[in-house]
């Protein structure tokens, strides 16, 4: 997954492959609903490279 800032308050995620492609899409459908207000994704803990494999978030309501 190539992930991009564009701004201070922007970011763009280009999945780069098929299973990348179908986990951004599932996620946007948990994050933005048409029907119900869109939740928020929130950082939580650390992500330091040399001792996470990875960034966690949070799904919040709003």
């Amino acid at each position: 997954m190539k992930i991009s800032i564009e701004s201070p308050s922007r970011i763009k995620m280009t999945p780069e492959t098929e299973h990348e492609k179908e986990s951004l899409e599932a996620l946007w459908k948990i994050l933005i609903r048409c029907e119900k207000e869109s939740k928020t994704l929130c950082p939580i803990g650390e992500y330091i490279p040399s001792k996470n494999d990875g960034a966690n978030f949070v799904i919040q309501e709003h």
